[in-house]
């Protein structure tokens, strides 16, 4: 979670920087210097750049927003004499296109009719002005499109949170530090540097994800195998792997369809992350790596012993090709709840502990197999300390 929320804290110490900062930045730096004028748009490539090389569509379609409409908050670029928006044209703009990124993969044809799209909007916004909204809103209510640059992205990334997805809460920080630049008129550089901010914060965004992407199992959300390479580099002596797999997973997924099956193992990645005094990583297929550091034998055998009983008394409900939560059980009708397939999973769990630095990481990992499969010989759903 502190991952997820960490362009919030970005965020915030951008907008501290500056605002704190100001009177030091407008006496260190000389007033309207196109060369730092045009920090933000550098940076601004860069992120579009690196996101549609990572594959981070969402990301290239937001920064590209940004580089649009960025002149359009400082007076230095040359556009001020043939393009003028006013605050409110560019609040809707901003609330609107932040509802309306796209979420097709960001192919260059569709980068570039985005980036058309966005300048339709601009040329449109130039001809109809705020007069448009004279005849249908009165004067007093003119302000109320200031509360769509917050509220339109919140309600979007609402909506994804609720499906269990975090990530639009970029749009939603950037959208409030936008809303910060058109509602304070700040003077030289404040726009220019809270627009480097937001460029940095798309900037980091997008090499959390790639590092995600690269260091983390996409389906269950632990790290995965080249992590726990990594990880095992430098454990130190007083270390323990415990090889946990899904005793008979490939029935299961032929009983039950994959998409249950992933259920299941999204299931048991989120008991493994509750065990206290471990981390857990996902090996591969059905297998799962829990590593222990200074522990006892005993401890151990403990901890996976109360794993497996866990998981073994978890009563799963199958429907539709996939596991029913009991949320959804609640809301269910009798009938639907007849339908219901109930079934259980068990896993085998072998361990084995290091003796000492000399013994390489990858023996050790060799013995913890050799008691998963000891565990599988004796019937499965069981500790084997190797």
């Amino acid at each position: 979670m502190v991952r997820e929320l960490s362009p919030i804290a970005w965020g915030g110490v951008i907008i501290v920087l500056v605002v704190v900062g100001l009177p030091w930045w407008q006496q260190h730096l000389t007033p309207h210097t196109l060369a730092f004028d045009l920090i933000p748009c550098v940076v601004l490539l860069l992120s579009v750049s690196m996101a549609h090389r990572f594959r981070q569509p969402f990301y290239s379609y937001l920064g590209l927003m940004l580089l649009v409409l960025y002149p359009f908050h400082v007076g230095t670029l040359g556009i001020e004499g043939s393009l003028r928006l006013s605050t409110y044209d560019l609040y809707l703009l901003i609330a609107l296109n932040m509802l309306w990124l796209p979420a097709r993969p960001a192919t260059l044809l569709y980068l570039t009719a985005w980036v058309g799209f966005l300048i339709a909007q601009i040329l449109l916004m130039q001809q109809l002005s705020w007069h448009w909204l004279s005849s249908i809103m009165p004067v007093s209510n003119r302000e109320l499109p200031w509360l769509y640059l917050g509220l339109l992205p919140a309600f979007r990334y609402g909506q994804r949170l609720l499906e269990g997805k975090s990530d639009h809460l970029m749009p939603l920080v950037l959208g409030g530090m936008l809303w910060l630049v058109n509602t304070w008129p700040m003077p030289w550089p404040g726009h220019m540097l809270m627009y480097t901010g937001m460029s940095f914060i798309l900037l980091l965004g997008v090499f959390d994800n790639a590092y995600s992407q690269a260091f983390r199992d996409g389906l269950t959300g632990l790290p995965a195998r080249r992590t726990l390479d990594g990880d095992m580099l430098n454990c130190g002596r007083q270390v323990h792997v415990a090889m946990i797999d899904v005793d008979h997973f490939k029935e299961f997924n032929d009983g039950f369809g994959h998409n249950t099956g992933d259920d299941v193992l999204r299931l048991v990645a989120k008991k493994l992350r509750r065990v206290k005094g471990a981390r857990a990583y996902r090996y591969g297929g059905e297998e799962f790596t829990l590593v222990y550091r200074n522990h006892t034998p005993e401890e151990v055998e403990r901890s996976l012993d109360a794993l497996r009983q866990s998981i073994e008394t978890l009563p799963l409900l199958v429907s539709d090709d996939r596991l029913v939560e009991r949320r959804e059980l609640l809301m269910m009708r009798n009938a639907d709840k007849r339908e219901l397939q109930k079934t259980q999973i068990t896993v085998s769990l072998g361990s084995a502990q290091r003796h000492g630095l000399h013994e390489e990481m990858s023996i050790v990992f060799k013995r913890a197999d050799q008691a998963l499969y000891r565990a599988k010989q004796n019937g499965r759903n069981c500790v084997v300390m190797g």
